[in-house]
């Protein structure tokens, strides 16, 4: 049966993406544990509330990730004869969409918090016998959920361009920019302990803002790539793949001209291209599948290219 391939990563690769697994494997596991700790010193603090909210997210790109790689590793079937490399753009926009979503909803109780005046307390609590204030160990937990993801997220950057996958370059951004909300979760528990009671709330809206901004700009991302969108490299430049491709077809002697559209699925890039050719005599087959050849030899994320021969009257159109 025609289709699409679906064996697209070579050797490399193939070795990549067990390690990222692994890596996504070691964040779910790190990150309930501080899901758990967090939510035993969870206490009456927003900006802990909304920090212990945002970590919840952060199990989502991981999740989505490990989903993407195992489903669109399967063999395309008669049904779907491209495969099943599209799951990770749609992955993709429901991680978007839950951050933009609670992001919002954030911002919006946070907000509320500030304007009614709400004056959390940090009380104490009795740890192995002894009273303790309460902020002390909210400021250890989140200290000890700021500085793994760090290393986390450096080690699954270096994975991101080979495998050409903005899920694990979203969770990788994240895990690196999680030292901001514990700086900021921090701030509002010192603020409380000196007496000032809006500290808290202004650290949780800081936070919420940033959800909120990461919602936005990865949900616009993920709506446009699922409309067929020019493709966008990982750190969301459009790509120059197609005047590449545009480039070897025209270094034909018997194409004068090509034109070429090319589209996003998941990782990978699929598209179509048209040749003007020179004369009217006919084009052998040999002659269109080596130009195909070397239209999907540019880039190793480019699966399936399709060339059609258009006549002289529709480049005049």
């Amino acid at each position: 049966m025609f289709s699409a391939s679906h064996d697209e990563y070579d050797q490399e690769q193939q070795s990549s993406l067990k390690k990222a697994r692994v890596l996504e494997y070691v964040t779910i596991l790190y990150q309930a544990s501080i899901i758990f700790l967090m939510f035993k010193v969870l206490g009456t603090s927003q900006a802990m509330k909304t920090a212990w909210i945002e970590d919840c997210l952060s199990l989502i790109p991981p999740v989505c990730f490990l989903v993407s790689s195992y489903v669109s590793a399967k063999n395309p079937t008669r049904n779907y004869p491209f495969g099943f490399h599209r799951i990770g753009s749609i992955l993709f926009l429901c991680a978007a969409l839950s951050l933009l979503v609670v992001g919002g909803y954030l911002v919006f109780d946070s907000g509320m918090k500030l304007y009614e005046r709400h004056h959390p307390t940090i009380g104490m609590k009795e740890f192995f016998g002894r009273d303790m204030w309460l902020g002390w160990w909210m400021m250890i937990v989140l200290l000890w959920g700021t500085f793994p993801p760090i290393l986390l997220g450096r080690l699954k950057m270096k994975h991101v361009k080979p495998l050409n996958d903005k899920i694990l370059f979203t969770d990788a951004k994240m895990n690196k920019a999680d030292w901001l909300t514990a700086v900021a979760a921090i701030g509002g528990i010192l603020g409380i302990g000196f007496g000032f009671w809006w500290a808290d709330a202004a650290a949780a809206i800081i936070i919420s803002v940033d959800i909120l901004h990461d919602g936005w700009r990865q949900t616009n991302d993920a709506v446009t790539g699922l409309m067929n969108r020019a493709p966008k490299d990982v750190d969301n430049g459009y790509s120059d793949l197609p005047q590449k491709v545009e480039a070897a077809l025209n270094a034909f002697e018997w194409i004068e001209k090509a034109e070429v559209k090319l589209y996003e699925s998941g990782n990978l890039i699929f598209g179509q291209g048209c040749a003007y050719v020179k004369s009217d005599d006919a084009v052998s087959a040999d002659k269109i599948r080596m130009a195909t050849k070397k239209a999907l030899e540019t880039d190793w994320r480019l699966q399936d290219f399709a060339l059609t021969l258009c006549s002289k009257d529709r480049k005049d159109d």
